[in-house]
């Protein structure tokens, strides 16, 4: 990863209040150890930032978080313009996870504040974020997130959610004149707007790819969790057997656990088979990356022995060129989301309603972690 990326990852920190005004910044030791790169390069991402105006130098080793400029409002660590006399300043919220293994959040983030900036709109973005280790706490934070933005008098929501349907649908039931834009996951059985990509598609695309390659014995690591993505990579996987006429070898589908030791066991269990796979698709790249280093650590060299589609195209676990993997466009989904709900909320809440799905292109791209059968 060059010290640019590094650099831009940073930025995007900043933006969404990961790294706030004032705020010192991680060792250059600590940067280097989670970008996996060299102290060097964590110090020059630094320098870099510090150049831009972002971050400020300290008489102690690391920066800190420079304060925001004038003419510009932040609140909760996003940047959104300040509106002008004339008119009323109103809150968006976003609500997802900042999750560190998954740095796609920032980058949806990303792309709704600048549909804000760009369109000089008169909305101030709130990010709400909900991450937490355990599952249970998520649930509880974006429960509690969610009813107190709303009852805040947000005047719209943009939901990555963790959330059971049912609490989805008590909480659209309760607020029907505040718009709601779910992004990547689809609430199970309801009309809303959506914006994501076509996570069936894109899937079986990607196990068609393997298959046209020689491969056979697929196996599919699953993240756990009945959320729409992992539903629907899965069913994707399903499909691309079934149209080539290969039978679905179902001891090749794992569902993962959150437990620390998750990869062994899957690692175990997949090459404990007679027959064990030749290739793998996985429900997301750090999935992917997970396996990847315990199968070098137990002798099985990828792409030689294993090739590995991922999905996301997450550029920490795509490093050197090297993991093919469905590319989900995090910035355009969140530029996407801000459009719809911005014209959600100019048409006003008894404006009549038709929900909109926008569905996103989700190419794979091609790299090097996967091999030919094919003599």
């Amino acid at each position: 990863m060059a010290e640019s990326a590094v650099a831009a990852i940073i930025e995007e920190r900043i933006k969404t209040g990961i790294y706030v005004p004032g705020g010192r910044m991680p060792a250059e030791r600590a940067l280097a150890e989670e970008f996996g790169v060299s102290r060097r390069f964590a110090r020059m991402a630094y320098a870099r930032l510090i150049e831009q105006g972002l971050l400020e130098k300290s008489h102690y080793r690391t920066p800190f978080v420079a304060f925001p400029t004038k003419g510009i409002s932040v609140e909760r660590g996003i940047e959104a313009p300040v509106a002008e006399p004339s008119r009323a300043v109103q809150t968006i919220a976003a609500l997802l996870p900042s999750n560190p293994v998954f740095p796609g959040g920032l980058s949806i983030v990303s792309g709704i504040h600048k549909v804000l900036a760009d369109t000089e709109s008169p909305h101030r973005l709130t990010f709400l974020d909900t991450f937490h280790k355990d599952r249970p706490e998520v649930l509880r934070r974006e429960a509690q997130a969610v009813q107190s933005a709303l009852e805040s008098g947000v005047v719209g929501l943009i939901w990555w959610t963790y959330c059971g349907d049912d609490a989805i649908q008590e909480i659209v039931r309760e607020y029907p004149h505040t718009p709601i834009v779910f992004i990547d996951r689809y609430p199970q059985g309801m009309h809303c707007d959506f914006v994501g990509i076509d996570d069936v598609e894109s899937s079986r695309m990607a196990v068609d790819y393997l298959i046209d390659m020689g491969h056979t014995r697929i196996a599919h690591l699953m993240d756990p969790g009945n959320y729409s993505t992992i539903l629907e990579r899965a069913q994707g996987y399903r499909a691309a057997h079934q149209a080539r006429g290969l039978p679905v070898a179902e001891e090749l589908i794992v569902h993962l656990d959150w437990d620390e030791r998750r990869m062994e066991r899957a690692f175990e269990h997949l090459y404990s088979q007679p027959d064990p796979p030749t290739a793998l698709f996985t429900s997301n790249d750090f999935i992917a990356h997970e396996f990847i280093q315990v199968a070098e650590a137990n002798g099985v060299r990828v792409t030689e022995d294993l090739s590995v589609v991922g999905h996301g195209n997450i550029d920490r676990y795509t490093p050197r060129g090297f993991l093919t993997s469905v590319e989900q466009p995090f910035e355009m989904i969140g530029r996407a989301a801000a459009k719809l709900m911005l014209r959600r909320l100019e048409a006003g809440p008894d404006a009549p309603r038709s929900y909109q799905q926008v569905i996103l292109p989700a190419p794979l791209v091609m790299r090097t972690s996967c091999r030919s059968l094919i003599p």
